[in-house]
């Protein structure tokens, strides 16, 4: 009996175990999804302009696949700066007609991640990041990278916790068992313990 008590507990043991291990590996596995946007460089009412002059996200994380185009007849880039003013996203200066890709994770509205999984906080604009024409920025040529809605991870993290919260129920249900069994353990393995069917064969109660 003591054998079957402690081959059930191990059992349940392991079972919790293997849910934690799942709902881990479930949370680490699920991919930061991808946006690709065209973007285009051109001239408009005698002024260079990007099209469109936003890029919306629906969610962050998101990584972005940008690919600029130069529909003008001079010289454009599509770049980000840091807070410090420091190029970390451009095309370089692409020429008439010609399109270059770009690449990176919008971790948050505050922080861009690049390819080779360097971080950065971005310059911001008045509704987002602040992306521009490195010789056109003077004369307006600017857009931002703007969150479209709320993103959907607050009701991710609620799953994430909601799981968590049964993980933890189920864990304190079988440390009660593994503290009854070991309880009838120690108990039934003690010399001082006398089987109730022992009573019964002296006639006691």
């Amino acid at each position: 009996m003591r054998i079957l008590a402690l081959i059930i507990s191990m059992f349940l043991m392991a079972a919790v175990m293997a849910g934690v291990a799942l709902s881990t590996a479930q949370a680490q596995a699920v991919p930061t999804p991808t946006l690709t946007e065209f973007v285009f460089g051109e001239t408009t009412a005698g002024k260079p302009v990007f099209a469109p002059t936003q890029i919306l996200i629906p969610q962050v994380p998101m990584h972005l696949v940008v690919t600029f185009h130069n529909n003008d007849t001079m010289q454009h880039t599509f770049s980000i700066n840091d807070v410090n003013g420091t190029e970390q996203v451009t095309t370089d200066l692409v020429d008439p007609g010609q399109n270059v890709t770009v690449e990176f994770t919008v971790v948050s509205m505050t922080q861009v991640e690049l390819t080779n999984g360097t971080r950065f906080t971005p310059e911001a604009g008045a509704n987002g990041i602040l992306f521009y024409c490195v010789p056109h920025r003077g004369a307006g040529m600017t857009g931002q990278i703007v969150l479209a809605s709320v993103p959907p991870a607050a009701a991710a993290e609620k799953g994430i916790l909601l799981r968590a919260y049964w993980i933890g129920i189920i864990g304190i249900a079988v440390t009660l068992v593994w503290v009854g069994v070991t309880y009838y353990v120690i108990k039934s393995s003690s010399r001082h313990f006398v089987d109730h069917s022992e009573h019964v064969r002296k006639g006691l109660p």
